[in-house]
């Protein structure tokens, strides 16, 4: 398929939030038809999940600073008044926008179109504007708790397989992992490609030249800035960033054009100039982490604009932040990126098919003994014995270790902090043995497993060998 015209996101969306906050918060939200206020300056905090493959886009989810902290107390199920600090409703909103996105890549997949979500990011502030560039359109969708108001923006364009020449490139079979490691070795590499493409991308595209900057004032972080963003997945998830002030991005959107920074009077020049500088930035990116035997996506850039804001990508192995200056102006940029545990990019069936070379015949000696009859091959396992053995499937969705001492102030709302990263697939066990994966959906208002990868046959019956 190369469109999306038969696919039902409005339907998708509205039961996906339904859903998870009945769910997960025990709050009743509904579809608000009519016109909402005005909450641009207001503070607020809006979850992105970025969708990368043969559909590119995004979700946002925006909520208040009096809903945030609402959705908590009803997760923790204690009263709004008790919740402390922002770090826990920051992972809240994270969780929400992995479930929704996750709901919906799984819809699409169904559907035909291969596609990966990123991990989400976190725009928070009380002036700021986001925008999907190279999108056809934007569907909002509005629901309100009591008098409350959750935004929900969904930009989804499709792409053909070639990348259109786009240079973000469809979903890739992914390498094999074996040591690959950015947090390590290859760290310094990537961090190393991505300053010398941005020092370059600066030099070829608008003639500017950049140097690294140590020292960096509050300063130059005052007034209007502005922030092109490109989202990644698959093998590595994770986002780049470029921030430059408002005035500086006039003058690099002058440059690429050939113009004086007094005729660049609107906006959709700096958003077209950010969107190439991003991409160019997030191409060199991936090339280092498909180096590192890392395949990855790369979504549509992003552009935020405004005066009062902070862009977090969260659950971030490797974060770095980079300083340049260019004459007296300031250009930051901002890198994320993650590990994935269990690659979300994976061949289609008949792509995996491969013909195999035939294994010469093994040449047995005379005196060689006996087969010994438990040395056979998993293939010549007989199960039929097996199949009416009943067995327990459990759902492992993380662990920790904790200490004794821990253990005993647990007191009924604690939280305990997995291991596991949110939004990754969880484990399906039989009898404490992996099995599969899967994603964690609701349907019927009852938690459920949507299975994404099955291990080998071979792998499960060697599992259970003795």
């Amino acid at each position: 398929m190369s469109d999306l015209e038969n696919f039902d996101i409005r339907s998708h969306i509205i039961d996906a939030i339904v859903d998870v906050f009945n769910t997960m918060m025990s709050m009743e939200v509904e579809l608000f038809d009519s016109e909402p206020p005005d909450t641009t300056d207001t503070g607020r905090m809006v979850a992105t999940v970025n969708f990368v493959g043969n559909v590119v886009g995004l979700i946002n989810i925006q909520v208040d600073a009096a809903l945030s902290g609402l959705m908590m107390a009803g997760k923790l199920n204690i009263e709004p008044a008790e919740v402390e600090g922002h770090g826990e409703i920051k992972r809240l909103l994270a969780e929400i926008s992995n479930i929704v996105g996750g709901n919906l890549k799984s819809a699409l997949n169904d559907a035909g179109h291969r596609c990966a979500i990123s991990t989400p990011s976190l725009t928070h502030g009380t002036d700021f504007t986001i925008k999907s560039l190279a999108m056809e359109g934007v569907e909002r969708f509005i629901f309100t708790h009591q008098e409350n108001y959750i935004f929900v923006e969904v930009s989804l364009n499709t792409r053909q397989a070639s990348g259109e020449g786009d240079g973000r490139g469809a979903l890739d079979a992914p390498a094999e992992l074996g040591d690959a490691d950015i947090s390590k070795d290859n760290a310094p590499d990537i961090n190393t490609r991505v300053s010398e493409a941005v020092i370059d991308v600066f030099d070829t595209v608008l003639s500017l030249k950049l140097e690294p900057a140590d020292a960096v004032t509050a300063e130059s972080q005052e007034g209007i800035r502005n922030v092109g963003s490109v989202s990644f997945a698959g093998d590595a998830t994770g986002m780049v960033g470029i921030q430059a002030g408002d005035s500086f991005s006039r003058e690099m959107a002058a440059e690429k054009l050939g113009e004086k920074a007094e005729e660049i009077a609107g906006d959709e020049e700096i958003r077209d100039m950010f969107a190439e500088i991003g991409n160019n930035v997030g191409g060199n990116l991936k090339s280092a982490l498909a180096d590192a035997g890392l395949m990855c996506a790369l979504s549509a850039p992003s552009f935020t604009s405004g005066t009062d804001f902070k862009i977090e990508a969260l659950n971030m192995e490797n974060y770095e932040r980079f300083a340049f200056r260019c004459r007296e102006n300031i250009i930051f940029v901002e890198m994320g990126v993650r590990v994935s545990d269990q690659p979300q990019i994976r061949e289609k069936p008949d792509e995996i098919k491969a013909a195999k070379p035939e294994q010469p015949a093994v040449q047995t000696e005379k005196n060689a003994p006996a087969e010994n009859q438990y040395s056979k091959t998993p293939e010549d396992v007989d199960l039929d014995l097996l199949l009416d053995v009943p067995l327990k499937i459990k759902v492992e969705l993380g662990r920790v270790r904790i200490k004794i001492r821990k253990l005993q102030n647990l007191t009924p709302g604690s939280a305990i902090k997995l291991i596991k990263l949110a939004g990754e697939p969880v484990d399906i066990l039989v009898n404490d043995t992996l099995i599969a994966r899967g994603d964690v959906v609701v349907q019927n208002e009852k938690y459920g497993i949507r299975v994404t990868e099955i291990t080998s046959r071979l792998d499960r019956i060697r599992s259970f060998s003795i």
